[in-house]
């Protein structure tokens, strides 16, 4: 089974040294592995750009992506999804000397924010500032989280909109920076949670896998691996 994700998603998916080279580590990681053992196959993972993912999977280059991505409608359109296997809040990255003037969505009104390309939290902020008939905010795509966090120290921007645990492993592994809550508004986020993408159609995979999760999201596993993923984060740093 050919994994695809994007390594820039801690502690969901990062590089870590591994026999003296750089492979992908973290929760997400742990999830493919289960998958793989569960299903009786070989695991194999690449490592590309998060908003190549999708365009891997549709010409055929991999079969499943564990990306820390979940479903929307316009992405339901070309893929399938597993059950969630993780819920986590959405956070706002920001300097710690702006804590004062940023405290969630509504303080971006006007504000640089950074985002990966493709990733949902462009959508989500939109949605969320024109439903309390905020002013808009000024987005500033790119396709690496580690170059948004370095464009927010060099204060580029002002704030980088990330996945929860995303947001709070960058807040606790670079001085001088901290995450909240972004608190988007009830009817804004309609995603589930962190699902395994899937291609259309394939109906058995999609029973197996989600037999699998099933079993994970009992054990209450998907948090002792991203405990474990935050303490290699630690080592790394």
């Amino acid at each position: 089974m050919i994994v695809g994700t994007s390594a820039d998603f801690p502690p969901y998916e990062f590089l870590a040294q591994k026999n003296g080279k750089q492979t992908p580590a973290g929760a997400d990681m742990s999830l493919a592995k289960r998958l793989a053992k569960g299903l009786g196959v070989k695991l194999e993972i690449k490592n590309m750009s998060f908003d190549s993912l999708l365009v891997a999977q549709k010409s055929g280059r991999v079969d499943v992506l564990i990306a820390g991505m979940g479903s929307t409608p316009e992405r339901k359109k070309q893929v399938d999804f597993s059950i969630p296997y993780y819920t986590a809040k959405e956070t706002l990255v920001i300097n710690k000397s702006e804590a004062k003037k940023i405290k969630s969505y509504k303080n971006l009104a006007g504000k640089r924010v950074g985002v990966q390309t493709s990733a949902r939290q462009e959508s989500l902020i939109k949605s969320s500032l024109a439903k309390n008939k905020l002013s808009a905010a000024h987005f500033v795509q790119m396709q690496s989280n580690n170059d948004l966090i370095l464009a927010l120290q060099t204060n580029k921007i002002d704030a980088v909109a990330l996945s929860g645990g995303v947001g709070q492993a960058y807040a606790h592994s670079v001085s001088g920076l901290k995450y909240v809550y972004a608190s988007y508004p009830k009817g804004v986020q309609n995603e589930e949670g962190m699902q395994v993408v899937i291609p259309k159609h394939q109906h058995t995979l999609v029973a197996h896998i989600n037999k699998i999760i099933k079993k994970v999201n009992k054990q209450k596993v998907f948090p002792k691996w991203i405990a474990q993923a935050g303490k290699q984060l630690g080592k790394a740093k």
